[in-house]
């Protein structure tokens, strides 16, 4: 286990069934103090209103999810843990992401998730479908994984951001991200217009 000098935070994304919520924790447990924040969770607490995060006319409340978990995130790092917080964060939700985090003094990695698409669905209708919360059911159908999956399939500028574990166990894409952390790989990256 690594001791944490510093508040660092990982955000780590990809598409379902990418293995974000198990490679998450793995990474947090390598680090002391730490936390693990599952973004997913923060969608749970919608009681009326709630759009399946996909739909086109979800982009409001997602942005606000998103808006209002990065800001938990930054707040532990802050606070001196090694945060790692997964989810979806597609390089389109970075200027949030961004804003969320202007005046916090916190290294933060990008990392991407991206196994093959049939290792997405096969790992993704395999999981236990339980409800943690009614109405809220891990995701399944292969239609929605699909779109995402071709979503992150071409992140441009952010492909050195990827990680292929369609052949590595959770424990293996764990230590892969480590890795990178220690060496300060995948640090984001400031918005183009304030690149020199």
């Amino acid at each position: 286990m690594r001791c944490v000098d510093e508040g660092i935070l990982v955000i780590l994304t990809g598409p379902p069934g990418a293995g974000k919520s198990t490679v998450g924790r793995l990474v947090a447990a390598e680090y002391n103090p730490s936390a693990c924040i599952h973004s997913d969770w923060a969608y749970t607490t919608i009681v009326n209103g709630f759009i399946r995060q996909w739909e086109p006319e979800s982009d409001p409340q997602n942005r606000a999810v998103i808006r209002s978990s990065i800001a938990m995130a930054a707040r532990l790092a802050e606070g001196g843990y090694f945060t790692v917080i997964e989810g979806i964060f597609g390089p389109w939700y970075l200027d949030i992401v961004r804003d969320e985090l202007e005046g916090h003094q916190i290294r933060t990695h990008y990392v991407v998730l991206r196994p093959e698409i049939e290792a997405c669905l096969e790992r993704a209708q395999n999981r236990p479908q339980v409800e943690k919360v009614p109405g809220h059911r891990p995701l399944a159908d292969s239609g929605p994984i699909r779109l995402l999956w071709n979503i992150f399939s071409d992140l441009g500028e952010y492909e050195g951001h990827v990680i292929d574990n369609t052949n590595m166990t959770a424990s293996q894409a764990a230590t892969a991200i480590c890795k990178r952390v220690q060496k300060g790989r995948e640090v984001l990256p400031a918005p183009p217009e304030q690149r020199t």
